[in-house]
């Protein structure tokens, strides 16, 4: 294993802050708690090499259905060897991180959101990736080890693979400036990379190999982004409009090409993201939606651009529409200025709306993205979206040159709740929320049992005419955006949803 360059001053442990909850301390409670999933890397995007390389993610998450933990878990840290000793940095010092929830390398979930974290690691079929888990300061175990077979995902689908993880609990001498106190505490997650012969490349063999422990090394860990869907080949298109991609509403979708569909599941989900965007920094724009009775909409959006995250929520407190926002997990952080060193101005329009603007002009010059509150509905759009910045984009907005929307494999989907459910945020992508919501996946999103049935019956029940809900709408200049933004009138029952476009 190694640890990518641009991580080296970043820290491979992260202490999270303490909340009242009772702790997981011992394996037999922290098995709920975690789950692992195996990614097939592109070579040109991993430090190994070769067609077998892997990245394997470890995930502790309170939210796991058995998961008997509410709040915050102590911390999460890569592990070198069988030994549970960490990587040293070259002054001879453990690569441990700082006490706070921000200074995290790139494995983690979004922000070191200290409920629900992740942590990747590379490495190939047969060799024993390692990771430490600590929640609590009691040991009331001491010398646990214990195997499990847990089922794992490959490549982000369910396909019945399993794998023998054994957890861990001993002392062992990691050097003097090591934190040995904590050693007893921690529990040691050994996951051994599934091949049938211990070098093949499949990684879900036919039977489930069992963890070993091989002599002390101290090969460093690496964080490798998500695999992106290759985009299908361009077809000629001829659309020259310039539309404005994004999301919002009940909720509404504008796919790079101007397509309008409806999704009602609620979920967290990737509206769209590219790994390499701007020369690396990265894209993650994401939604969490909010189902109630026949419909639902979004209620928080987040983009994260390098290690910068900006969340946004809506709130139908009519006695309280401040400013609800996090940066960096930070709520109504002061030093909320750039996102990836792009300029961000937070403001209030109006006593109903607020507007989150990142400004991409000085690398793509026009273009912006846009969050906005009306009441509890948020809604994200891209203006001035170039081919330069978002052609290699992946998500609920399609594929960026033909229109189409793709699946993660890169396949065509044409029905619009199948592609909604396709696009939940998945394990290994960035969790960029700053707490956890039901459902996370594997669970799969909620949806209304007869959305179009009951939407029917209670627009058929309307109070407000759908002459009245034209007039109200009828200053968009967007036919498609008129129909939607009726739509939202008549399912809200409230004339003042014509602000929300």
């Amino acid at each position: 294993m190694k640890l990518n360059s641009n991580l080296l001053s970043l820290a491979a442990l992260a202490a999270f802050p303490s909340m009242a909850s009772a702790g997981v301390d011992s394996c037999s409670e922290q098995v709920n708690c975690v789950n692992f999933s195996v990614e097939k890397l592109d070579t040109d995007s991993c430090s190994l090499g070769g067609e077998c390389a892997v990245k394997v993610c470890m995930q502790a998450n309170s939210g796991f259905n058995g998961c008997d933990k509410s709040g915050s878990f102590s911390h999460m840290c890569y592990q070198t060897d069988a030994n549970g000793c960490p990587a040293w940095n070259s002054d001879g010092s453990p690569l441990m991180g700082a006490s706070d929830s921000v200074s995290c390398a790139d494995g983690f979930l979004g922000k070191c959101a200290g409920s629900n974290v992740m942590m990747c690691l590379e490495g190939k079929p047969g060799q024993t990736l390692y990771w430490v888990l600590k929640d609590g300061n009691t040991n009331d175990n001491p010398g646990e080890d214990v195997t499990y077979t847990k089922s794992f995902t490959v490549n982000g689908a369910d396909t019945g693979c399993t794998s023998n993880v054994r957890c861990f609990n001993e002392e062992y001498n990691c050097g003097a400036k090591y934190n040995k106190a904590q050693a007893p505490k921690e529990r040691t997650w050994a996951f051994t990379i599934p091949s049938s012969d211990g070098s093949s490349c499949d990684v879900c063999g036919s039977s489930p190999p069992s963890p070993t422990a091989p002599t002390p090394t101290a090969p460093v860990p690496t964080a490798t982004p998500p695999i992106e869907p290759t985009p299908t080949a361009p077809t000629p298109t001829a659309d020259n409009t310039t539309p404005t991609p994004g999301s919002n509403g009940d909720p509404h979708f504008k796919t790079w090409k101007n397509e309008h569909f409806e999704y009602h599941g609620q979920c967290d989900m990737v509206l769209t993201k590219d790994a390499n965007f701007a020369d690396g920094l990265g894209l993650d724009i994401q939604i969490r939606t909010k189902m109630v009775r026949f419909w639902s909409y979004i209620r928080n959006a987040a983009v994260r651009i390098g290690h910068d995250v900006i969340e946004l929520e809506g709130s139908d407190d009519t006695q309280d529409q401040s400013i609800r926002f996090w940066y960096n997990m930070e709520f109504k952080a002061k030093d909320a200025t750039t996102l990836g060193g792009f300029p961000m101005t937070i403001r209030r329009s109006h006593e109903k709306m607020t507007k989150v603007i990142i400004d991409l002009d000085s690398k793509y010059p026009g273009v912006k993205i846009i969050m906005a509150t009306y009441k509890e509905f948020v809604r994200v759009d891209v203006e001035g979206a170039t081919d330069e910045a978002f052609a290699n984009t992946v998500g609920l907005l399609g594929d960026f040159t033909t229109g189409k929307t793709l699946a993660r494999d890169g396949s065509a989907i044409d029905n619009f709740r199948e592609y909604g459910s396709e696009w939940q945020v998945r394990p290994g992508e960035h969790m960029l929320f700053h707490n956890t919501a039901e459902p996370q996946f594997p669970k799969k999103c909620l949806e209304p049992e007869d959305p179009r049935g009951e939407r029917r019956r209670r627009l058929e029940e309307s109070d407000i005419t759908m002459e009245q809900a034209e007039k109200a709408c009828s200053a968009l200049k967007d036919a498609l955006d008129q129909k939607d933004c009726v739509y939202d009138i008549l399912a809200t029952q409230d004339m003042d949803m014509a602000g929300a476009f």
